[in-house]
């Protein structure tokens, strides 16, 4: 007769159990990595809506989309935050217009549903500050920020 025993000795089990977990973290490992390859990490600073403070959010992005890599993070960051105690920089409704870049310089047109303030935004300056910290935070060879409404520039330094 056959001893079931033998198969079920502790080192056997240990051994099991450490065969798993490598196979597991393989899978798991290869995962990330197709999910990844296609995409690219982005830093979003959103205003919190309780202490004045950022809450900083991290997103993958696709890494070549149709419209444009800055233009995709443009149209995220004026989606909103996934948090939930954050403000909006400006109000829900505000898309693109018209958004390129020549040089170090990024030329960014924006609908006039910014102008209009509502529940849960900043300041609308102060929305345009952070607008441009965050581009320039995720986008190195981007130096100025020029941003127009409506196709007429929106503030003069």
């Amino acid at each position: 007769m056959i001893s079931i025993k033998k198969y079920f000795t502790s080192e056997y089990i240990l051994r099991t159990l450490i065969a798993i977990l490598m196979v597991a973290s393989l899978i798991f490992s290869l995962f990330v990595f197709l999910v990844r390859k296609d995409t690219v990490r982005r830093t979003f600073i959103f205003p919190s809506a309780d202490n004045g403070q950022f809450i900083v959010e991290y997103r993958n992005l696709n890494k070549e989309p149709v419209q444009g890599d800055v233009n995709l993070f443009i149209d995220e960051l004026l989606l909103g935050s996934t948090i939930e105690r954050t403000k909006s920089l400006f109000t829900p409704g505000t898309k693109v217009l018209s958004c390129f870049q020549r040089g170090e310089v990024l030329y960014l047109n924006l609908s006039s549903d910014l102008l209009n303030m509502g529940e849960d935004v900043i300041e609308i300056k102060e929305g345009m500050d952070l607008l441009e910290k965050n581009i320039k935070k995720n986008f190195s060879k981007i130096h100025e920020v020029l941003i127009f409404v409506n196709g007429k520039i929106a503030f003069e330094n």
